[in-house]
């Protein structure tokens, strides 16, 4: 098991995979996080651009080298710039055929977050039972129990759909929200 020291010395996030050398294991880890923190065109978190570094903290990092995969577990924080998101697991799948260079920024193929799952980015506020990130649309859903909060503004849904490209989003209700979308818009107060 390789351990990596965390900043906070109270947390040691740990590494297991038991197929494959703890050395090399370290080596594929390290060759992963720049692709990860390039992300397609941006970061992989919204509001991030590709220059913005990635941070991930979490108790545990499980790396399974034969599906490409990396599963961070217990209380993930994930830094991108300006935005964060915190899940209690968050899976990470990169593209197999990645070819030559192991860093390229088109390794990050789908994402997903176990929640609780909190979004903050830009000063809007996510929150909702998962999410997941697919390259290939390039959109972040935002699943179950789902609300979107700016500041005094508040609104709740079952689903998120958040268009990376175009920068706008969808809020769809639910049956536990009857079907419908509900929105509260606080106005700023004072006089005119």
């Amino acid at each position: 098991m390789i351990t990596q020291n965390d900043m906070r010395p109270t947390m040691r996030p740990a590494f297991s995979c038991a197929l494959i050398p703890r050395a090399l294991a370290a080596l594929l880890i390290a060759s992963a996080m720049p692709a990860l923190a390039k992300g397609r065109g941006g970061g992989i978190l919204p509001g991030a651009s590709a220059k913005d570094p990635l941070n991930i903290d979490a108790g545990k990092l499980d790396f399974f080298d034969k599906e490409q995969k990396l599963v961070y577990s217990g209380s993930v924080i994930v830094t991108n710039g300006p935005s964060t998101l915190k899940a209690s697991r968050l899976t990470i799948l990169l593209d197999k055929g990645g070819g030559g260079d192991p860093t390229s920024n088109d390794r990050v193929k789908h994402i997903d977050a176990d929640g609780p799952v909190t979004l903050v980015s830009e000063g809007k506020v996510g929150s909702g039972d998962r999410a997941s990130y697919d390259k290939a649309e390039n959109k972040v859903h935002l699943i179950g129990n789902v609300t979107l909060t700016q500041g005094d503004n508040v609104v709740k849904g079952e689903r998120l759909v958040y268009d990376v490209t175009s920068g706008m989003a969808s809020v769809q209700g639910g049956a536990s929200q009857g079907g419908r979308v509900r929105s509260i818009f606080t106005p700023k107060s004072g006089g005119l």
